[in-house]
């Protein structure tokens, strides 16, 4: 079988979802490395999987307060030291010394996959969207809107939000590139391109932010991407011909590194005491916190609150690691709150989940069949699978900024007394799971790697 490197960014979320993708792929009979500029190294090697650490990534360098003047005067050793600083070097000799047969690369690593596939290596990119391409009727992943509800949801709507995209990140673009004069992130990439040899084309809004709504996004339509989610999770539409989804990658018995012993003890008590005593009887809500942005402190009260009014009910908090369960005070009884939690153990109990519409939380929900109280940050992607959800009937979209207590209860209760909305997340738990049952991951794969004309294509590569 093949040799394969997986390679991820820092963040905690394509992390969980890619080690669900390695556990697949060995599954499969694949040997599987990882590697990240990140130290995830005792988190991967506790499951058995060898470990590669890369150079540090910086994907925007902080400089010091200087005039436009001494900024232009210094452009070219700013550029350098801002395209040292993306730590990729030495990544293509690095990669070449393990041999692989293919590389599995977060899509969101720019810097990365322009020397792998200058370096004549095969290339596939991970994503953790749902979806990233223009497609008809098919609205842009940090929207709301629903094909077919309102003017919004019509087609020339849709494609106004297509148009709005790409002007307002051309519009970001021109003034970061104002701003840093020079060595803003689209400025660097281009700056690398050119030092390793690579053609480039000018990104403009037209050829990127209207067709993708990653930005930038300097990759050929020839490099296929694996998107580790379910097609069903999404709006009805026709997938890019790029876009293999493998199903969302979820590991039911990951290790929780974050979780400490004490905590993890507290929760197996917790959970232990409910299953022996008349409390099972109620009703179990789990509301998990972001672990990117701190969590809005009024939110949570307000969350307790409503919790709190209703003695059938029981809570725990899972707060993510940006806020202490101390900043809320003393606690009613039936809520508990804690800095990390489980996640998967506490899903495989709960009635239904309170979280803020991330991609991972939505698929770990849907794994176990629990339906879904999404209240969106309005960060990213979170406004899009928020929509998404609530289109399939698996939960309510709420407003962090104005529901209060009362309205929050409203939903839990009509969360929890509803039975369609249980009904209709198991049958989806039940598509989502068959994605790993069919292996469509290793048959993703194994595409890829059969695909004679692949690393052909690749070299065609279009950049920036």
């Amino acid at each position: 079988m093949a040799h394969i490197v997986c390679i991820t960014g820092g963040l905690t979320g394509i992390f969980n979802a890619s080690m669900a993708l390695v556990e697949q792929l060995v599954a499969a009979g694949h040997e599987v490395t990882y590697a990240s500029p990140a130290d995830w190294r005792a988190a991967v090697e506790a499951q058995g999987i060898p470990y590669v650490q890369l150079e540090t990534w910086v994907m925007q360098p902080s400089e010091p307060p200087m005039s436009r003047w001494q900024k232009l005067w210094q452009l070219r050793s700013r550029q350098k030291k801002a395209v040292d600083g993306l730590g990729v070097n030495n990544f293509a000799q690095k990669m070449r010394s393990l041999s692989p047969d293919l590389l599995l690369i977060d899509m969101e690593m720019h810097p990365h996959i322009i020397a792998a596939v200058e370096a004549g290596l095969t290339v596939g990119l991970l994503c953790q969207f749902l979806s990233v391409w223009h497609r008809p009727n098919l609205p842009p992943i940090h929207t709301s809107t629903v094909p077919g509800e309102g003017w919004r949801g019509s087609r020339w709507g849709i494609e106004l939000s297509w148009l709005r995209h790409g002007w307002q990140k051309w519009q970001a673009g021109q003034r970061e590139s104002w701003r840093r004069a020079g060595c803003d992130r689209i400025s660097v990439l281009r700056c690398y391109a050119r030092q390793i040899g690579y053609s480039y084309r000018p990104l403009h809004w037209r050829a990127s932010g209207w067709r993708q709504w990653l930005v930038p996004y300097p990759h050929t339509d020839a490099l296929s991407i694996l998107c580790l989610n379910a097609s069903e999770l999404d709006f009805p539409h026709s997938p890019h011909p790029t876009m293999h989804y493998v199903g969302p990658m979820v590991q039911p018995q990951r290790p929780q590194l974050q979780v400490n012993e004490q905590t993890h003890r507290q929760v197996m008590d917790f959970l232990a005491h409910r299953t022996s005593t008349q409390s099972l009887a109620r009703s179990l809500i789990y509301c998990s916190c972001s672990t990117f942005v701190k969590s809005n402190e009024h939110f949570l009260r307000a969350v307790i609150a409503a919790v709190a009014a209703q003695p059938e009910w029981e809570l725990v908090l899972g707060l993510g690691g940006q806020l202490s369960p101390q900043t809320l005070g003393e606690l009613p009884p039936r809520v508990h709150a804690f800095d990390w939690v489980p996640q998967m153990l506490l899903l495989q109990y709960a009635d239904c989940a309170i979280h803020n519409g991330g991609i991972n939380s939505l698929n770990e929900c849907l794994y176990h069949g629990v339906p879904m109280l999404i209240y969106s940050l309005k960060r990213y992607d979170q406004d899009g699978n928020a929509a998404r959800a609530a289109y399939h009937g698996l939960g309510i979209t709420g407003d962090i900024e104005q529901d209060d207590a009362e309205k929050i209860e409203a939903y839990l209760q009509q969360l929890l007394s509803d039975r369609k909305y249980r009904q209709r997340a198991a049958a989806m738990s039940d598509r989502v799971r068959a994605y790993a049952k069919e292996e469509r991951a290793a048959k993703a794969v194994a595409s890829l790697l059969g695909s004679s004309d692949y690393r052909q294509e690749a070299s065609q590569y279009v950049a920036l």
